[in-house]
Order: C-alpha cells, then sequence, then structure tokens
C-alpha cells in the first residue's frame, strides 16, 4: 500500500512546483516541445512501431484472404465439373448446340470465371467469355459412358480477388493507422500524466534543494488508490527524500559540529585566562548558559565536602533563586541530588523528561521542590568533573523544556566537563604547588633558625671555655665536665635535627625508609629519652607521669624509635601548657602499645585530618618554633615498622597519640 501523499511546504516552492495546467496556460504546447521530449520520444518509437506491426499483419491478412480467395476459386472449378460437366456432355451428344452455348455463359456468370469453352472430340470448338483475362485454368474431360466426347476448359481470373484485396488493404490500413495513432497519443497523454511530470518535478526539485529548503520533502501529487502498491516513481521519490534527510542530517550535525566546537573554543579561552578558579568557574558556568543550558551550576569537592563554586541562569531574574537554593539546600555527600549521584558513581546522570513525581524524589522537601520547579527543571545532564582518576566535582545542566538533552549533547558536555576537569586539576596542582614553595620557603627559614638554636648555646659554652683557657683562669674538672655534658646535650639535639631532615628529603625523594632493625627494649628507649629532655620538661613546668610495664622488647631500628618517642613527647610538652603529661607503654600479644598524652590546649577536626602532612602546623610557628615535620617523619617510622599511629583530641583536651608496633619484623609487601 502507498501511504497517503503529504503535501509539502516551504518558504520557497516555486523551483519544486510541477508544470501549471489550464485553459490558458502553454504547458499543452510544452507537450511537443522541449518539455516533454521523452514523451515525444515514446510516441514516435510507438507510431514507428505500430506501424510495422500494422503492415506486417497487413501482409499476413492480405496473403491470408488471397489464399482463402484461390481456395473458393478451386471450389468454384470444383463445382463446376460436378454441377456442369455431366451436363455439357449430354449437350455435346446430342448436339444441341444452343443449350451448350447457355450452359457455357452460365458459367462464365459465376463470381471470378472469365472463360468456358468446349474442345469436342469431332474437332468442334464452342466457346464463352474473354479468353484474354484468363489467369487460372482447368481443364474437364466430357465422357458419356465410356466415350470420350471433348474436354471442357474453365478459365478464371485474379482481377476481382486483386481488387478485393486492395480495397480491403486500404480499409485495413486507415484502420490500423487510426487505432495506432489514437492509442499512441493515449499512451503519450498517459505516460506523461503518469511519468513525465513527476519526473520534471522530482528534477526540478532536485536542482532547487539547498541548505535552506531541506526540511521540505518531495511531494508528487498522484491519485493514489489505497489498494495499489508502490512503484518504482514511488521509490525514486522515496530515494530523492531519504538523500535529503541524509543532506539535513549531515548539515545538522556539522552545524552542531561547528557549534560545538566554537563552544569548546571559547570555553576553552576562558579556562585558559586565569589560574584562578573563583574568577573562571562563574565564567564557564555563563558560557553555558544559552548554548548548552537554560541555568548551569558547578559542584567542588573542597575538605571533603560537595561545594557549590558557582551558578548562572539565562533570566537573571531568577539568579536569586540559585543563591537560594545553595544557601538553603547544599549538596551532601550522600545526597539524591545528581551531582551528588555523579560524584559517588563517577557517572553522567542524565534525565531527559523530569517529572514532578521524579524531581520530588530527589528533593528534599516542599520547598526544595518549588524552587527546584520554579528554576525551570524539565530536561537534566549532570557530568562529574574528573582528573587522573579522582572526582573534582561535578557540572550540572538543567532546561526548562522537555528533551533537551541527548547523545550529542551529552558528548557535548563530557568534552566540557574533560576540559574543565584538567583545568581545574591543574589550577589545583598549581595553588599546591605555591604553597608547597611557601612552605619550603618556612621551612629553610624555620630549620636555619631551629639549628642555629642548639648550635648558639654550644658555641658560647666553647668559647667561655676558650677564654678561661687563654685568660689562665682554673678549669676544675667538675665545671668541665658539665661544660661537656652540656655540650654533648646540644650536638644531640642537633644530630636528632640533621637526622630528622636527612629522612624527610629522603621521603619526599620518593625513597622509603628501612629501618635498621635491632633487638631493643622500648621502656629503655621511652627512659633515655626523657632523662636527655629533662631540662626542657623541667622549663616547661608539665609533670610526666610514666607507667612502663617492662620488658617491651621487639625488633626496631633504635635510633628511629627514638625519633619517634622524643617527637611525641616534645610535642606534648610543647602544647601541654605546663600540665601532667602521661606516658604509657604496655606489652601487648605480639605488640607493644605506647601512649603520650596530655592535657593542653588540644585540636580540632580540621587540625586532625592534616597533623600528620609534611610541613603542617597547626599553630603559628612564632609562638611555638619547630620544623613540622616531626609528626610526619613519626607517622612514618611508625609504618616503617609496619605498625599504627593515631590521635584523639578536642579544643582545650589535650591530645593523645597511641603508636602500636609489632614485636617481629614484618614482610616488605607489609612495611
Amino acid at each position: 500500500m502507498q501511504p497517503p501523499a503529504l503535501h509539502r511546504t516551504s518558504t520557497n516552492p516555486e523551483p519544486h512546483a510541477p508544470p501549471e495546467r489550464g485553459p490558458g496556460s502553454p504547458w499543452g504546447s510544452r507537450w511537443l516541445h522541449s518539455g516533454n521530449r521523452l514523451g515525444r520520444r515514446l510516441l514516435l518509437y510507438i507510431l514507428l512501431f505500430s506501424a510495422a506491426v500494422s503492415l506486417l499483419g497487413t501482409l499476413v491478412q492480405l496473403v491470408t484472404d488471397y489464399q482463402r480467395e484461390v481456395r473458393e476459386l478451386e471450389a468454384r472449378f470444383e463445382q463446376i465439373r460436378s454441377s456442369y460437366a455431366q451436363s455439357i456432355a449430354e449437350s455435346l451428344w446430342s448436339l444441341d448446340e444452343e443449350h451448350l452455348r447457355i450452359q457455357l455463359e452460365g458459367i462464365t456468370t459465376l463470381p471470378g470465371i472469365a472463360l468456358a469453352e468446349v474442345d469436342s472430340a469431332l474437332g468442334t470448338h464452342y466457346t464463352a467469355g474473354d479468353g484474354a483475362r484468363r489467369e487460372l485454368t482447368r481443364d474437364f474431360p466430357l465422357h458419356r459412358g465410356a466415350l470420350f466426347l471433348g474436354t471442357l476448359r474453365v478459365g478464371a481470373t485474379l482481377e476481382d480477388i486483386q481488387s478485393q484485396l486492395g480495397s480491403r488493404v486500404l480499409v485495413i490500413l486507415a484502420t490500423e493507422a487510426g487505432k495506432t495513432l489514437f492509442f499512441a497519443l493515449f499512451a503519450f497523454i498517459l505516460f506523461q500524466r503518469l511519468v513525465t511530470q513527476h519526473l520534471a518535478t522530482m528534477a526540478a526539485y532536485t536542482r532547487g534543494l539547498d541548505t535552506e529548503h531541506l526540511d521540505a520533502p518531495l511531494v508528487l501529487r498522484r491519485a493514489v488508490t489505497d489498494g495499489l502498491r508502490q512503484d518504482e516513481l514511488d521509490e525514486v521519490s522515496a530515494a530523492i527524500n531519504e538523500m535529503r534527510e541524509s543532506l539535513r542530517k549531515e548539515l545538522e550535525e556539522r552545524q552542531r559540529t561547528e557549534a560545538a566546537s566554537a563552544f569548546l573554543a571559547e570555553a576553552g579561552g576562558v579556562l585558559l585566562e586565569s589560574l584562578d578558579l573563583e574568577k573562571v568557574l562563574p565564567r564557564i558556568a555563563s558560557v553555558c548558559v544559552g548554548t548548552l543550558a537554560d541555568w548551569c551550576v558547578i559542584d567542588l569537592v573542597e575538605e571533603g565536602e560537595l561545594r557549590r563554586v558557582s551558578g548562572a541562569h539565562m533570566d537573571v531574574s531568577k539568579t536569586p533563586l540559585l543563591e537560594e537554593l545553595q544557601r538553603r539546600y547544599p549538596p551532601g555527600p550522600d545526597s539524591k541530588v545528581p551531582a551528588a549521584v555523579a560524584m559517588r558513581t563517577g557517572r553522567w546522570v542524565l534525565e531527559p523528561h523530569l517529572t514532578q513525581d521524579s524531581l520530588r524524589s530527589v528533593c528534599v522537601d516542599d520547598e526544595h521542590f518549588r524552587l527546584a520547579w520554579r528554576l525551570g527543571l524539565r530536561s537534566l545532564l549532570t557530568v562529574p568533573l574528573v582528573a587522573r582518576g579522582h572526582a573534582l566535582g561535578a557540572i550540572t545542566f538543567a532546561a526548562a523544556e522537555p528533551g533537551r538533552y541527548g547523545p550529542a549533547e551529552l558528548a557535548l558536555a563530557e568534552e566540557l566537563a574533560r576540559r574543565a576537569a584538567i583545568a581545574i586539576d591543574n589550577a589545583r596542582l598549581y595553588r599546591q604547588a605555591e604553597q608547597a614553595l611557601r612552605l619550603r620557603e618556612t621551612f629553610l627559614s624555620v630549620a636555619g633558625h631551629e639549628l642555629r638554636t642548639p648550635l648558639l648555646p654550644l658555641q658560647l659554652r666553647l668559647q667561655s671555655l676558650l677564654r678561661r683557657g687563654r685568660s689562665g683562669a682554673p678549669l676544675t674538672p667538675e665545671m668541665l665536665l658539665a661544660e661537656l655534658s652540656a655540650a654533648e646535650w646540644q650536638t644531640r639535639r642537633l644530630g636528632l635535627l640533621v637526622d630528622q631532615l636527612l629522612d624527610v628529603s629522603h621521603l619526599l625523594a620518593g625513597h622509603a625508609l628501612v629501618p635498621r632493625r635491632k633487638r631493643v627494649d622500648l621502656c629503655e628507649v621511652v627512659a633515655g629519652v626523657l632523662e636527655g629532655l629533662q631540662r626542657q620538661i623541667t622549663a616547661s613546668g608539665s609533670a610526666v607521669v610514666r607507667e612502663l610495664r617492662c620488658p617491651a622488647v621487639g625488633e626496631w631500628d633504635p635510633r628511629r624509635l627514638e625519633l619517634v618517642v622524643s617527637g611525641l613527647v616534645q610535642n606534648a610538652v610543647k602544647f601541654g601548657q605546663g600540665r601532667p603529661i602521661d606516658i604509657r607503654v604496655t606489652p601487648r600479644d605480639g605488640a607493644v602499645c605506647l601512649v603520650v598524652r596530655d592535657r593542653g590546649m588540644g585540636m580540632s577536626q580540621s587540625e586532625l585530618e592534616h597533623i600528620f602532612d609534611p610541613f603542617s602546623r597547626g599553630v603559628p610557628e612564632q609562638h611555638f618554633g619547630g620544623l613540622g615535620i616531626g609528626l610526619y617523619l613519626t607517622r612514618q617510622v611508625v609504618r616503617a615498622h609496619g605498625g599504627t599511629i593515631s590521635v584523639e583530641s578536642r579544643p582545650g583536651e589535650g591530645a593523645t597519640f597511641t603508636v602500636e608496633l609489632p614485636v617481629g619484623e614484618v614482610s616488605g609487601e607489609a612495611a
């Protein structure tokens, strides 16, 4: 069945319209001129073929009629023999010449008989008719019993037959010519109406195809009956429409690609302008509005939480709604909003047709739903911002019309998100690099100051001894021993700082710490550290409460274990605010637990998250000093021994550090 005819609409339909027909139009004359060359050729071929067939048919008809007429003459000859021969023989026997002449004249009156004559056996000759016209002759013997009386000769002419056949040929040719011309004209008109005018329409439509008329399909105005199947013209028309549709899709795809390239180029230019995310991301959201969304928001992960950093709406009057939405309903890590879902799964979220029910399912309450619906949320697309395998945030595109987003928009959004994620990651890396440079400068400054701290007393003591020796003042053994002991303590402190710097530089270079294990008693290490730090402890005013359950023996690196204990004790003394400090060593099954607790200023949760980071300082260095690497190095040493370290603290309640070390040597993989 053919589909119902569709009427093509176009803003400029003239190139595709079929020729006009009417009483006053020159359409009829174009049939026989340049407008219908195929029809004229068909008419000529029909006439030639019909003429050839007519001539051949006429020739066959003439031959058939001639043979039939000749057979009729032969039948007439046989009729003469059977009807006249015996009677003529009787007349000849009785010598009745009058009756014989009448009989011969009667024979010549028969159709086609021109001559009738009798030659008797006695030599007498009787004749009737015109002997010159005869063309066929038949002789019939005349007998009377067994006696031969003579011969009857009958001559026939073909003039009548030829005359009749000639007249018949003219009639046949005239009739066939009329029929041929009539059917040729009928075929010509029918072919023109069924084929050539539609071919002309197809040609005009194809010539008129351009980028402005690809939306108007080709329609052949044909009277189609519902029971008929599609013919070749419908197939050609369908092929032209398929070509048009392919061209239209290709043009749309090219326009979409060009628009996407221009959009990405504009967004890329914005991303390259600055590494300041506070300036760049709002501009990216503004670039997306209009091209890819009616409104757009960008959320980033900062300190483990998803925070909205920018947003833009096509309607400036609705910008306060965006701000209210962010202020009252910020996306949480476990939220059902698309940005949080995309962050958790690392995959895009596409909702081409958002209904009120589906929107309510992700909203917190009715007010949340009302704000989202008023912003114009009927179609939504959220793409995660992923760089180096880590989700940095998500960018959400929203539209007020359903079905706005599909595969093409998704691909464009993913490419934009990829570029934006790289720019965000680069900006953060740059910020981290700047922070690292500042930390390095601070570290070098503080390291120089910390290294000078033990060097200056040592230098003063040595200069005092030199002055006494040069001046001849007495140097008693007790005085010399005291000065050497103080100098030795300063050198040990200096050596500890140098060891810390070497270990930190080793770790920051990407190398792992390799403990030099020996059999060590942790209680002895703690006692030795406390004895070495006695002056510092006494100066702080804090009292140390020991709870050492010995022996606590294990396979550890003595020097680095001393660094762990010293770092924790010094940290407790520094921030203990002169309050008691508890140190506890407890052997356990296959491990030893070291607990250092102070009752000082304590730390907030945000400080606890970065307390073990290198160069991390939760307090001003000018008030407390230090390199900011003690706890970082402590954690690395504990991990190198296969142990764990944790901290519990609250502001104003002090801090408790717990170290658990396995007593045996662990495998390299565990370390």
